[in-house]
């Protein structure tokens, strides 16, 4: 798995984290809104809460943390959770980008909205992964569609080239930027 963020002053406003408790690997992208210290704490805040309630229920998880931001600026957020057998549960609010990259490329929805500024409803999506599966999770530093048809060596490789390559080619240099890859593997039971 790589984490990588990147902004173009002292303050990132872009972060991503993971965790892997009991048997679980949760993934998350954070975009505080606009530029500078203001989004980088808004997403700070985002990512010491997303980390204090892991295993609540996605539903329940983004409203806390909706209600948490409410004094910040906001954030575009996204989560993934993956159990043991590599059911990947996910949700976001906001500008970022999720995308499975396997067999077939699978792009995931994010709901319209602003963590802490509010959204109507939580789309909840679910996908059975396979070992070697890539899970991009990215914000939109980074073009909402990447196409990975040129990317085959770094795709079966070492997830931070395909991450660092990923960047290189993309990056709008206008933005803060980050993605998590995380390669998965799945139990056989």
């Amino acid at each position: 798995m790589l984490k990588y963020a990147l902004g173009d002053s002292l303050y990132c406003g872009d972060k991503v984290a993971c965790w892997q408790k009991e048997r679980q690997v949760f993934l998350c992208v954070v975009d505080g809104l606009g530029h500078g210290q203001q989004a980088e704490e808004a997403a700070k805040k985002a990512v010491h809460y997303i980390k204090k309630h892991l295993f609540e229920p996605l539903p329940e998880f983004f409203a806390g943390c909706n209600q948490a931001l409410q004094e910040t600026r906001g954030v575009a957020m996204a989560v993934a959770c993956i159990n043991e057998e590599g059911l990947l549960t996910y949700a976001g609010v906001g500008n970022t980008r999720a995308m499975i990259v396997g067999k077939q490329t699978t792009w995931l929805s994010s709901s319209y909205g602003i963590i802490g500024g509010g959204y109507k409803s939580l789309l909840l999506e679910t996908v059975q992964l396979r070992s070697g599966d890539l899970i991009l999770l990215f914000t939109d530093g980074l073009p909402e569609f990447i196409d990975l048809s040129d990317y085959s060596k770094e795709i079966s490789g070492d997830v931070r080239q395909l991450a660092e390559k990923i960047i290189a080619d993309c990056y709008r240099k206008k933005d803060d930027v980050a993605i998590l890859v995380y390669r998965s593997e799945v139990s056989k039971k």
